[in-house]
């Protein structure tokens, strides 16, 4: 068979004809909502476009639950960040003379889905690490104990993390 010419069980379209309705029906029993459904079961299929070039998976089902898992991981972590964003905003504005304008709002959420975004492309070490030590609070030493390396590589894990996100929010700015 000549290697430029994919077999057609080998094609994102084979892949979106043969699963889609078995994907929508499992996220339908999960999330209870069959336009939220729908909407990741899209959004899945988007994220194996626009991933590179395809490979057919030897599970299908298996590997399109787990870019939808990932998907509702990612949707759930922004939910979180803006419902904690909102609250802190809430808590601010009643120190405030003037509330931040709905485009500052904006600009704010944009980066921390940039963050959060440069959050997830990180190592899994150092984005516990950058969690740790950022949202927890704990100490480097305390951070070096949990993951069983020194506190040079936390340190040096640090600034992996602040760099991903100096950047990310640059971009976003």
């Amino acid at each position: 068979m000549d290697s430029t010419r994919r077999a057609p069980q080998d094609s994102i379209g084979t892949l979106y004809q043969g699963h889609h309705h078995w994907l929508l029906g499992w996220l339908r029993r999960r999330l209870n909502c069959p336009h939220h459904a729908a909407d990741v079961a899209q959004d899945t299929f988007i994220r194996v476009l626009t991933a590179g070039s395809y490979v057919a998976p030897r599970e299908p089902r298996a590997f399109l639950a787990t870019v939808a898992r990932r998907l509702l991981i990612d949707n759930g972590r922004r939910q979180r960040l803006e419902q904690a964003y909102r609250e802190e905003l809430e808590r601010c504005a009643e120190h405030m003379e003037q509330a931040p304008s709905p485009e500052q709002i904006l600009q704010a959420i944009q980066v921390l889905e940039s963050i959060d975004r440069a959050l997830a492309r990180m190592k899994p070490r150092v984005r516990e690490t950058f969690i740790l030590r950022h949202l927890d609070g704990l100490a480097q030493d305390e951070i070096a104990r949990l993951h069983g390396v020194s506190v040079k590589t936390v340190q040096k894990d640090l600034i992996d993390a602040l760099l991903a996100c100096d950047t990310a929010m640059t971009g976003a700015v």
